[in-house]
């Protein structure tokens, strides 16, 4: 596995640096309302779009930039590395983009694929549902054929940025005469559809970053149907595979300019006439938590090195999963115990720093759960990779 970067690869990060040099947009000044910091997300990456850093390695033909993958994995580290906000669509870039390229048609990629790149239309998913989270595959929407579209009704949660999305991939029970792996089709909804209606939840953020949907009699054409009629469960499990595999590389870049940021912020602030770091409790929860972002880091790179060496993200990118979800959890509740008597009676000049602190660690909360639970990314791997026996 090579870590060092070639002669390529350096100006590719001195390209994004250039770029970050000229626009970059710092987190601290994103609005606090979503609606708001929505708009401004959604110009940032529209802009990082114009400068050739989203969708680097995706088909030119399609709006891409057409280079090697390795690229698009060397600029989002150095965007992360400097701090640079997430691209707000994500789902469309992570999660529903990659199958579009891999099961959609032409006509569907030329369609879905240039929007999704410059933020002009978001995506969301609608795989989890009230009575199906955990077994995806004992989901009850049912998406009933006919001449020329299917009519869709059921019940959809957990969809993030739902309220902002245009077009939702869904999940949908199109045969019920076959094994229920079998018998799912995926579907490209308008979100605009007579029928569909959102409701924002909000969570213990504050923000409604998640919705529900429900789908009453919705039409969609057949057109809008993604890969065959029966392969919504290949589509999901290669979706799920992609999100779990390669968003970890940025991710533990991410989370190691917290982890400095708390550093930082634990040198500076005093309690009882010492600094914060000064204290050895603090200073060995620290070294846990850089310990775990170290592990995921190597692991990034071998599931992603793999990929770029022409094989699939498979079931081992559930490790993967299971790692970025602990390392940030680690790390999120060992800045609130570092930094905790400061954060309720800090300056009012620290209220900024105090409000990410609280919000990063609530929203951590969620890692264990989205993309699959921990539970079911064990299962996975004692079954699918380990083969350990079922009983």
């Amino acid at each position: 596995m090579r870590l060092q970067a070639t002669d390529a690869e350096r100006a590719v990060q001195a390209e994004v640096r250039a770029f970050l040099g000229r626009e970059r947009l710092d987190p601290a000044d994103l609005p606090h309302g979503l609606d708001e910091r929505m708009e401004v997300l959604r110009g940032w990456q529209s802009a990082c779009y114009d400068a050739g850093l989203v969708g680097r390695a995706w088909p030119s033909r399609f709006g891409g930039g057409g280079r090697p993958a390795v690229e698009q994995i060397v600029v989002d580290q150095e965007l992360a590395a400097a701090g640079a906000p997430e691209f707000v669509n994500v789902v469309g870039l992570d999660v529903l983009g990659p199958s579009l390229l891999r099961f959609g048609t032409d006509e569907q990629r030329e369609r879905y694929i240039p929007p999704i790149l410059s933020a002009e239309e978001l995506w969301c998913q609608g795989f989890s549902e009230p009575e199906a989270g955990s077994d995806l595959a004992s989901l009850r929407t049912r998406a009933v054929e006919h001449d020329d579209h299917f009519v869709v009704s059921g019940q959809k949660t957990w969809v993030s940025w739902g309220q902002y999305a245009r077009w939702v991939g869904v999940l949908a029970r199109t045969d019920t005469e076959v094994a229920k792996h079998r018998g799912i089709s995926m579907l490209i909804l308008d979100m605009r559809s007579p029928g569909l209606e959102v409701r924002p939840m909000t969570q213990i953020t504050g923000h409604a970053e998640f919705s529900e949907l429900f789908l009453d009699d919705v039409v969609v054409p057949k057109d809008n149907l993604l890969g065959e009629r029966g392969d919504g469960w290949k589509i999901a499990m290669h979706t799920l595979g992609h999100e779990r595999g390669t968003a970890a590389l940025p991710r533990q870049v991410k989370l190691r300019t917290w982890l400095d940021r708390a550093l930082r912020v634990a040198a500076d602030r005093e309690l009882d006439g010492r600094p914060l770091i000064a204290d050895p409790a603090a200073q060995a929860a620290l070294a846990r938590a850089y310990v775990g972002i170290e592990v995921l880091r190597h692991h990034a790179y071998r599931t992603v090195g793999e990929f770029l060496n022409g094989g699939a993200v498979g079931p081992e990118s559930s490790s993967v999963k299971l790692l970025m979800a602990e390392a940030e959890q680690r790390l999120a509740a060992t800045a609130l115990e570092v930094l905790g008597p400061t954060l309720q009676h800090g300056e009012p000049d620290e209220a900024a720093e105090n409000d990410f602190w609280h919000e990063t660690y609530l929203y951590s909360r969620a890692a264990s759960v989205y993309g699959g639970t921990q539970q079911i990314q064990r299962n996975i791997i004692a079954d699918r990779v380990l083969a350990l026996p079922q009983e």
